[in-house]
């Protein structure tokens, strides 16, 4: 069972494939040794400009406010964004209740619209007279003595300010909203297709006070959307699994068999990862590194090489060893078109934007639910954890047979990753009834043959043979759980 991960997607999407078989496979394989040679490498190739400091950031969007009434309420530099993007984000829902600002109420509700309008008419008073330049001046350090660009969370670097605005952390993830400014419009960005929000990624680190290894900010995702060409409200959530399993004993044995075993001893060297406890409180210090984006339309390897890109019939007859030799000269002639971000195929921003948090974790809102008796089986799953935007489903397989993971609500209708992807056991809660789900397997075979796979059941309450999704599943199915959870 493949999981196909954010990163992963960002390189196919957007792309034209070839009809043949045997060329997508050998793409397939391309994209595979894309991702795995990916070097994150500092480059001042930098396609995004930008050098609004945090005073005049906030009377240029005073100009906006008082230009555009109508989104005034829905631009604050560092007010509550969660509210704003719910229904934008990777893990849709109603955020509005459950984000910690990073700067005091007070202090952000001194920011009223009499306050920006103010500030907006010193800078067109600006443009009519050298006094107008004192005054921006003034009404920029008044805005910064009265809390509302908190420099702890607002780091300008190279023409880029990333604002921090709200944090929240259940037992599962952290979110992290933000605000991206540029002077520069963010132009050529590829989109998502459901959403047209610009792909963003971030790759830094995280530190957390109960665990000594970082976790990496390119596990995680930035969802959100554009409100201006040089505006982007986003959220970053990152899962919290990594840094709560410790593989340090399961690391030093492997080390020490020097990663050849067997797969029984490979078995027992598992029960060596240890599981830690979230802490009630922690510290994150938490470091963006670069901020990078994907070119709507990239440069493919040919054009960069010079060299004419075989057509499909000519793919098809290489021999595997053609076609590798091929592909290794393509990269010798770009050595750096496999580099991570690269400027063929992004455009990036190099930081750093380092912030230190400190986290209260939210338990009111999860729920976890204990599954016994499937811990001798084929497929096992230990337990089922609620939080307000997500399901996880916590499983083992003792199995290598290709097998689909599928989870249906209360309502018979089927859970989904998120909207831009994730793992299969983390399913997006939305507007689903989630107080009973139904967890099955099937084979894959079932899962491409039987009309799950695709639309069909989110489009027809039942087959041609009367059946719903739920009678499918429970006609086929190799496993079945039902789970409820309460509270």
């Amino acid at each position: 069972m493949r999981r196909y991960t954010e990163q992963d997607m960002y390189k196919v999407l957007g792309r034209e494939m070839q009809p043949s078989e045997t060329v997508e496979e050998r793409l397939e394989q391309t994209y595979r040794q894309i991702c795995s040679q990916k070097q994150k490498k500092a480059c001042g190739h930098r396609l995004w400009y930008g050098a609004a400091g945090t005073a005049a950031a906030m009377l240029a969007v005073g100009i906006f406010c008082v230009s555009n009434p109508a989104l005034a309420s829905q631009l604050p530099l560092i007010g509550h964004l969660f509210e704003q993007i719910g229904d934008d984000v990777n893990y849709p829902g109603d955020y509005s209740g459950v984000g910690t600002a990073l700067v005091e109420e007070s202090e952000t509700d001194g920011v009223s619209t009499a306050r920006i309008e103010e500030e907006s008419t010193a800078v067109e008073t600006a443009d009519q007279s050298d006094a107008g330049s004192a005054e921006q001046e003034n009404a920029g350090a008044s805005t910064k003595e009265n809390g509302t660009q908190n420099a702890a969370y607002t780091q300008t670097v190279g023409g880029m300010t990333v604002t921090l605005s709200e944090v929240y952390c259940n037992e599962v993830a952290l979110y992290v909203t933000m605000q991206l400014k540029t002077e520069e419009p963010m132009t050529d960005l590829l989109e998502w297709q459901d959403s047209g929000s610009p792909i963003l990624a971030l790759e830094g680190q995280a530190k957390f006070s109960y665990c000594d290894t970082p976790v990496m900010l390119g596990s995680g995702e930035l969802s959100g959307k554009l409100i201006d060409d040089c505006t982007y409200l986003g959220m970053y959530r990152l899962e919290l699994a990594d840094s709560l399993t410790d593989y340090t004993e399961y690391n030093r044995m492997m080390e020490e068999q020097g990663g050849e075993i067997d797969a029984q001893t490979l078995d027992e060297y598992q029960e060596l990862i240890q599981k830690k406890e979230l802490p009630e409180q922690f510290d994150v210090s938490f470091s963006i590194d670069q901020i990078i984006g994907y070119r709507k339309d990239p440069v493919s390897i040919y054009e960069v090489a010079g060299v004419e890109a075989p057509d499909t019939k000519t793919i098809e007859q290489m021999s595997d060893e053609e076609w590798i030799a091929w592909q290794k000269k393509l990269d010798n002639m770009v050595p750096d078109y496999h580099d991570y971000p690269n400027q063929y195929e992004n455009y990036w921003y190099d930081g750093p934007f380092p912030f230190d948090l400190n986290i209260t974790v939210d338990h009111d809102r999860t729920v976890t639910v204990q599954v016994d008796g499937d811990s001798e089986e084929e497929f096992a799953v230990s337990s089922v954890t609620r939080t307000p935007f997500e399901l996880l489903v916590d499983y083992n397989i003792a199995t290598d047979a290709d097998t689909m993971l599928l989870v249906l609500d209360a309502d018979g209708k089927r859970m989904s990753t998120g909207r831009t992807g994730g793992s299969v056991n983390m399913l997006a809660i939305d507007d689903h009834d989630v107080s009973r789900v139904d967890i099955y397997w099937i084979t894959w075979e079932d899962f491409e043959g039987r009309q799950i796979k695709g639309s069909y059941f989110d489009e027809h309450e039942t087959n041609e043979e009367g059946q719903t999704l739920k009678d499918v599943l429970d006609s086929c199915c190799i496993y079945h759980r039902e789970v409820i959870i309460e509270g």
